[in-house]
This record gives C-alpha cells, structure tokens and sequence, in this order.
C-alpha cells in the first residue's frame, strides 16, 4: 500500500478536484448536510418514523467531523445523527449516537422500509434510547411509503462492518490523529516558479484577491476617474465581491516565495453580460496586478489561463476611457475596439468604459 492522503472533502468547492498517481490513497473528511424541500413530507416522516429531515431553509450547524467522510441526512431528535457515506446511495446507514459513536445499520432502502412499516424500529434496530413506540396510523404509513417511492426491500444482506468511520467533534481535533489537508494546499506543491495561476480556492485567495482589488483601484484609477467612484470602492466591499465570487470564475497568480501572496487575479465569464455587443462571446470582467508586480508577465499569464477557459470565438471586455496602459496592453495580446461603449453613473461620479473584443479560432 502506498501513500495515505487525508484530503477535506467541503474545502473542495465547485473545483475541478484532486488527481494523484496510482499508489497513493485518498481518504476523504468532513461533513456536509443533506437537505429536502418538502416541508409536508418531511413533517410526516418526523411524525411516523422519529427521524427529523433537514429543510433546506434551516441552518444546520452540526458540531461532528468525520474520517471518511458522512453525510449527514436526519437527526433522531435526542441529540443522535443519521449519516451515509457518499457512495453508493444505497449503502450503509450510520447512527451516531450522542457520544458521537458511530453505529452501522442497515443499508438505507432497508432502513427506510423499517422505519415507515414499524413502529416499534428504533428500540429494535438502534442502540440507546429508551425509545417510545411510534404512532401505527397503519393509513399514513401507507401514504408515506407511496410518497417515498420506497423501491422493492432487497435480499437480507448483513453488512460487515469493517472499519467504522472515527466523529471528532471538529477538524481541529481529528487533525490532532490525521495530517488532513485542503486540496489547494495539495495543488501547491511545487513551489517553482515563482509565480503561479491558479483558481481561486482557499480564504487566503479571497482576501488577497479583496486586497489586490481594492489596491489596484487606487494605484491605477486615482488620476483617470471621478473620486466619488473611488469612495465607494472600500476593502469590505471588495471582500464581499470575493467571498460571493465563484472559484472556477476567478483565478489568482501567487507569489510562492513570498508566503503565496495574491499579486494579481482575473475574473471572467464563459457567457458574456448582455452589456457586449458583440454575439456568442465570453466575457474578461476584471483584471488587475499590484503595481509591484508590474511588468513580469503576470497580466499576460491571467489573461491566457482565463481565455483557455473560454470556448467561444470571441472574447470581450471593457476598459475605462482614458486608461492608456490597460489599452497598450490589451491591444498587445489582440484585442480591438468595436466602437461600443457604456456610460455608467455612481455616488454622483459618471464614468465611461470602452468595449473591446479579441476574435480567436476555437477548437
């Protein structure tokens, strides 16, 4: 057996994932929630069967983190915890009782078919209690099972049940057991070069991006627009566009001799806003480099990772007026302008953006 790699699985995001050689085993951890929508429904199961959905308007804080990796998808109500593992959908049931022990069930098809034809499941199938007998409303039942579209009981099967997984009440405990790492730590590995492009993954991403927005505003706008414009852009309006930004939408060079330190970042869309002119493009929505950093390629590095991402013929963006450096550069990778422009109004500020547009053969 090779190498064992502790990866948190909820720091992975809507990102691409991991991929790693052969010998070497992925353990996933953490936790995430499993939520319904039918509020009727999940009522019901409560009433008959004592265990509680979650709704998908409830904020479900759940104080337990796994090695592997649970999903949690009901709570018995007394303080014990409903959980699967990821795959397959229809295997084992875990209970995890309030000491946070983890118990093996039932896979969850057979599970389901104990808990809406027996009142009396839990004392029979879960360890603790004392659990009191659940109403018979033999014709509720019947209609719970026709909503769950519970499918045919399978053969008895008795699940073996090999190692179970560990609950710790946090990350920070389980890591005092487990070298468990963020995927984007794992991605980073290789420290040369120097600078890097790469999605925007990790909360230190999203503040250097916040910090690099807001820095480069003043560095690079200052003399070109209205200073009621400028007023507005303040750091925690910059940290609330990163913390709402998508991570496969935004890309950020890191300087990896210098702590990883976000010097520059891109935000684009594969379809363009409707503001673009031109048809079937996507969109480069904003790009800046910390003055520091100007002039080692960091700009062009972006650019390029952000257009492979594009699959479209045409590419556009909008640059302020009068921002000749931003113009050289853009004519420099192939941009042109079209002739479209936007006028836009802000805390009494008028600004006018130029649009550009680079055609390119998609294969």
């Amino acid at each position: 057996m090779g190498e064992t790699i502790y990866v948190d699985k909820p720091s992975m995001g809507s990102t691409l994932g991991v991929f790693f050689a052969q010998d070497i085993q992925i353990v996933f951890t953490g936790l995430d929630v499993s939520t319904e929508r039918d509020e009727a429904v999940v009522a019901e199961v409560s009433r008959l069967c004592g265990m509680n959905f979650f709704l998908q308007e409830q904020e479900s804080e759940i104080p337990l983190y796994c090695v592997p990796y649970l999903e949690i998808f009901a709570s018995d109500g007394q303080g014990g915890w409903f959980a699967v593992a990821e795959a397959p959908r229809d295997g084992p049931v875990y209970y995890i009782d309030r000491d946070r022990t983890p118990h093996l069930t039932a896979e969850r098809s057979r599970l389901f078919h104990y808990m809406v034809s027996d009142p009396d499941w839990r004392r029979k199938y879960l360890p603790g209690g004392p659990w009191p007998r659940l109403p018979e409303d033999p014709a509720g039942r019947k209609k719970l099972a026709e909503i769950l579209n519970l499918p045919a009981l399978p053969p008895e099967e008795i699940y073996k049940p090999g190692t179970l997984p560990r609950v710790f009440v946090s990350r920070e405990e389980a890591e005092k057991e487990f070298p468990i790492q963020d995927h984007w730590t794992i991605l980073r590995q290789e420290k040369t070069p120097r600078f890097q492009v790469h999605q925007m993954m990790s909360p230190e991403d999203r503040e250097g991006r916040a910090l690099v927005h807001c820095t480069a505003w003043r560095e690079t706008y200052t003399d070109l627009m209205d200073p009621r414009i400028l007023e507005t852009h303040t750091l925690e309006r910059c940290r609330k566009i990163a913390a709402d930004s998508r991570s496969d939408d935004n890309f950020v060079a890191l300087d990896r001799e210098n702590g990883d330190r976000v010097a520059g970042f891109i935000c684009f869309s594969r379809r363009a806003r409707q503001a673009v002119s031109v048809p079937d493009a996507g969109e480069i929505i904003a790009l800046y480099v910390l003055k520091e950093y100007q002039g080692l390629g960091l700009g062009k590095m972006l650019l390029e990772a952000a257009l492979a991402w594009i699959h479209r013929p045409r590419a556009a963006l909008f640059v302020l007026k009068g921002n000749e450096k931003a113009i050289r550069f853009y004519e420099h990778m192939g941009f042109r302008f079209t002739g479209h422009s936007v006028d836009a109004e802000l805390n009494g500020g008028k600004m006018t953006e130029l649009e550009m547009v680079l055609c390119r053969e998609v294969t």
